[in-house]
């Protein structure tokens, strides 16, 4: 029974906390408020109409008294209340009237019969002194009608008697008043009517909230279901409204999560494979020449290849940490002014030694002046990166061109870079992922035969360094390619002019 009650509790406080209760609960606080202002002014709109029919009644009711007593024969006539609808008799059932000299004693009465006269007319006396206009008063009193005690409200007209200019007395009509009945009727229908709305509305504003909150119960259900090993879960909630344009959002999420997921896997499976081919090469090297003596050159040449799997695990390590580095945002640049020329000819005298071994030719177009914010070591390796790339691939025979240039875009100028070469060139469903990490077009050709230093590294690396320091000067970078003709690398910069 405890857990019974402790989950019900918890329910409940759920429930309290939920954005459903609350939408809910301001719906119904405005509602009621409408509802209040308006059976307010409903209240005291009725209430003026009604007390103004009344008074209007009751003065009605005096004229015709007051043309009773005005008639020569009035002593000869019998008057008395009558139950007859419409009768033009003064007084009728419930009326009373009562004659007193002008010490409030009473000198004739008509009709009912109030319990305490004498307090009724001393109250009544002193409010008409102090008033000499035709007023209507309201007062509860007890008064005996056909031998039964009542107590209701009464409606009240005192009007003085004159003799000439002298004060002989007063008359007292009064009349049974429905006013405050009436009143309280209307304020008991407006108030259990308001608070049969603010049921249904309560009940309403749950369900229509219910309904609105459904996609947010969509999208918490389709998070819990998603994991790190399982991001294909989507939402696919359909529709044009915010909570629509939110799940498509969350989907877009999930699917960039998915696919920075699945690169990142790629990256640490690639990685992994290259780091243990060298490894592999390595031990095998070492456990061949441990296992039997062998001569002088055949130990000079596992060394050479020990060396030359160390220097190619070195570069792998190096190009990871730097992606690293720039992924993290903790990649230092020294920003200044730069001449793009000037550093294409540094990476060009940089990668001299290598096209020359691999005997390719490097050509140097026109290189005109074009200042860009920058750090210079980044630039220079982006440049020498795309240079080493077209040597590796050009072979024997072939030629790499380097040039700069400028060109407007718009309203703004920007620095070009191209670098150029005559190759087999990229086949072009190849081209969307030539920047990817650890992708190669030629798998074949991913480790050089040629274990100099000076080679390229085969690791798939080059290029995504590339595109990231393109990226962090706010460059683009575009690839274009023909089979067998050969392959154009552009890269496009902010002048320093345009950063101004």
């Amino acid at each position: 029974m405890k857990r019974v009650f402790q989950n019900l509790f918890n329910s409940l406080a759920l429930f309290y906390h939920s954005i459903r209760f609350r939408l809910t609960l301001w719906f119904v606080l405005i509602l009621a408020f409408v509802l209040a202002a308006f059976s307010a002014f409903i209240y005291f709109a009725q209430a003026r109409d009604l007390q103004i029919d009344e008074v209007g009644q009751m003065q009605e009711k005096f004229a015709r008294v007051t043309a009773f007593f005005r008639n020569p024969d009035w002593q000869n006539l019998t008057l008395s209340a009558t139950n007859v609808p419409g009768s033009n008799a003064p007084l009728q059932s419930g009326d009373l009237m009562i004659l007193t000299d002008m010490n409030g004693q009473t000198i004739q009465s008509w009709g009912v019969s109030p319990s305490n006269p004498n307090t009724l007319i001393s109250e009544l006396v002193s409010a008409a002194s102090q008033r000499h206009d035709l007023n209507v008063y309201e007062q509860s009193i007890s008064y005996t009608n056909n031998g039964q005690q009542s107590r209701g409200d009464y409606l009240f007209i005192i009007t003085p008697v004159l003799g000439g200019d002298h004060l002989l007395g007063f008359l007292i009509v009064g009349s049974p008043s429905s006013l405050n009945n009436q009143l309280r009727r209307l304020m008991l229908s407006l108030l259990l009517g308001s608070l049969g709305m603010l049921a249904v509305a309560f009940l309403g504003g749950l369900w229509l909230a219910d309904r609105a909150m459904r996609p947010v119960k969509a999208i918490t259900r389709t998070a819990h279901t998603i994991s790190e090993s399982d991001l294909s879960r989507r939402i696919n909630l359909r529709g044009r409204d915010e909570l629509a344009q939110l799940a498509g959002t969350f989907d877009e999420m999930l699917a960039r999560l998915q696919s920075a997921f699945d690169r990142q896997r790629r990256f640490v499976a690639d990685a992994s494979h290259e780091l243990r081919t060298p490894l592999t090469i390595i031990n095998l090297e070492v456990g061949r020449v441990l296992s039997n003596r062998h001569s002088a050159d055949e130990y000079k040449k596992a060394l050479q290849t020990v060396d030359a799997e160390g220097a190619r695990m070195s570069r792998l390590v190096n190009d990871l940490m730097t992606l690293a580095r720039m992924d993290s945002g903790q990649a230092i640049l020294q920003m200044e002014d730069i001449d793009l020329s000037d550093a294409a000819v540094e990476a060009v005298e940089r990668m001299s030694p290598l096209a020359e071994h691999q005997n390719v030719k490097l050509e140097v177009g026109e290189m005109p002046e074009l200042h860009v914010r920058g750090d210079r070591q980044s630039l220079i390796q982006m440049i020498s990166n795309l240079i080493e790339n077209g040597i590796k691939y050009s072979g024997a025979g072939q030629t790499v061109k380097i040039e700069t240039d400028s060109h407007r875009n718009g309203k703004h100028d920007f620095a070009v870079l191209r670098v150029t070469d005559t190759g087999p060139g990229i086949p072009s469903d190849h081209l969307p992922r030539l920047f990817d990490r650890f992708y190669r077009v030629d798998q074949a050709r991913a480790r050089d035969t040629d274990e100099d230093s000076n080679s390229p590294t085969g690791s798939g690396l080059g290029l995504s360094i590339v595109a990231s320091i393109v990226q962090m000067h706010g460059g683009e970078i575009h690839v274009e390619s023909k089979v067998n003709k050969g392959t154009t690398f552009e890269v496009t910069l902010p002048l320093q002019s345009e950063m101004l």
